[in-house]
């Protein structure tokens, strides 16, 4: 095959991705904004969202996973390709915080992969991580 139809095939496949996400944050603030104008305002005792930083990135395979804050028993890290698959799933540990962990990922194959982290199985934050060889 050659190089530029790979590229092309590439190209389309991150605008079907992107495509997808800005149809579900789309629907997302639609969804906020009706919510917002029929429901009363309710005091600010929302729970803080985790930071999480994942480097080095661009990588080589091994990085370095911390939170900002302490994790629960309910966090996970989910790694995926860019179609979307999920190639690995990993439960953060209580402990894990602003040390970090060291996460190997040198056996998938080079190229753009997302991470979320989930925590009671819904995704909070999604990020890119590029993998080199």
């Amino acid at each position: 095959m050659k190089t530029s139809t790979r590229l092309f095939l590439l190209l389309a496949l991150v605008l079907a991705q992107l495509s997808s996400l800005a149809a579900t944050v789309g629907l997302s603030l639609r969804h906020q904004m009706m919510t917002s104008q029929t429901t009363p305002a309710r005091p600010a005792t929302a729970v803080a969202t985790p930071l999480l930083s994942l480097y080095p990135n661009p990588s080589k395979g091994l990085v370095m996973v911390s939170l900002e804050q302490k994790a629960s028993e309910n966090y996970k890290l989910r790694f995926s390709n860019i179609i979307g698959r999920e190639v690995r799933t990993i439960a953060l540990r209580p402990e894990i915080g602003m040390e970090g962990t060291p996460v190997n990922l040198s056996d998938l194959p080079a190229g753009v992969y997302f991470y979320s982290l989930l925590v009671n199985d819904k995704v909070v934050s999604t990020k890119r991580l590029i993998l080199q060889n």
